[in-house]
């Protein structure tokens, strides 16, 4: 008999996931994981488990932490508030200096 796939709304389940299930999913661990990294370390200790892991990723891997730290910062919000913090002047030289590093850029590309 030849492999028939199933046509839309017909299949074991023709409901379909129910709506929510990966979200709900995806808060529990969340959940979960901010339970384990607000746990102290020891008992009596102010020093939660995540903030030792971050210690420890700072000092033995400085590089790899920096690259996370950023890797689940939005970027919207670091380029907000590095503009923000600038004056008009500022933002006037910066955006000159990118200018002309892209056209340094498309020059040494194209050549």
């Amino acid at each position: 008999m030849p492999f028939k796939p199933f046509k839309p709304g017909n299949n074991a389940n023709p409901a379909g996931r129910p709506r929510g299930v990966r979200n709900r999913l995806a808060g529990t661990v969340f959940a979960d994981v901010l339970e384990f990294w607000n746990e102290p370390v020891k008992d009596g200790s102010t020093m939660t488990k995540g903030k030792a892991a971050l210690l420890n990723a700072w000092r033995e891997r400085p590089h790899d932490f920096v690259k996370s730290v950023f890797a689940i910062m939005p970027r919207e919000f670091v380029v907000e508030n590095i503009v923000t913090e600038l004056a008009d002047s500022e933002l006037e030289t910066m955006i000159d200096t990118l200018r002309r590093q892209r056209a340094l850029d498309e020059k040494l590309n194209v050549n």
